[in-house]
């Protein structure tokens, strides 16, 4: 007699595991039949509508490549109706890591997750994905990847990202359609602090640069550009 594997989702928990089992699919989405499931992660009470949507995570291992496979549903006549999905390139190095919060302020929760591997340490690689109240759907953010370690800003109302280098470089970005977009950075490197804006042609100005007297000997990022604040 064939043996089968029952998992029971408790509903409104938020869940996060990990997996080394190879199951088979029939799901015409996926890219391939046969794959290896890394790690899972789940949340039904706090992504989108409160304890009304629920995201699911498969890291997965394929024979071709790495992926994530992003799930969202929406709980109609007390079950769970699959309303959305996205295939994403995802490293295997690295754990999800996924948190949940709300990065556009308009009071349904969001979520970030590590998909990437990044060339320098500190440098954590993510992916965002909003929830869309209107369509009741993801929003891929396509270009979170090029902005590591992201956070939202509440003072400024903004996504902010923290690329370390040499020194670091907070950047303060606003979301505009599905991507990020640049509007002020601190840059903090060499016992110096320079700010600089996008001005009205769309560049690069600086318009501060002082000597760090913060603390030189240590870097951190910026809540804010002006005036300069170090996030404590």
């Amino acid at each position: 007699m064939g043996k089968y594997l029952l998992l029971f989702l408790l509903l409104n928990i938020s869940c996060t595991q990990k997996k080394d089992t190879t199951v088979l699919s029939e799901d015409k989405d996926w890219p391939v039949t046969f794959k290896d499931t890394m790690e899972y992660f789940c949340d039904s009470v706090n992504f989108g509508q409160f304890r009304l949507n629920k995201i699911e995570i498969y890291r997965i291992k394929t024979y071709e490549n790495n992926i994530a496979k992003v799930l969202l549903y929406e709980k109609l006549d007390n079950i769970w109706k699959l309303t959305d999905s996205l295939i994403l390139d995802a490293s295997v190095l690295n754990d999800l890591d996924a948190k949940v919060t709300d990065f556009n302020n308009d009071n349904f929760k969001d979520i970030v997750f590590t998909t990437g591997d990044a060339a320098r340490g500190g440098n954590v690689v993510q992916t965002l994905l909003l929830f869309s109240p209107i369509n009741k759907s993801l929003q891929w953010i396509r270009n979170s990847e090029q902005f590591p370690n992201l956070m939202y800003n509440e003072k400024l109302d903004c996504v902010e990202a923290l690329i370390l280098t040499g020194g670091q470089t907070t950047y303060f970005l606003d979301i505009e359609n599905d991507s990020l977009k640049e509007f002020a950075s601190v840059d903090q490197r060499d016992g110096r602090i320079s700010v600089k804006v996008i001005n009205k042609k769309g560049k690069w100005e600086e318009i501060q640069n002082i000597k760090d007297t913060i603390d030189s000997s240590d870097f951190d990022r910026f809540i804010d550009y002006s005036p300069i604040q170090k996030r404590k």
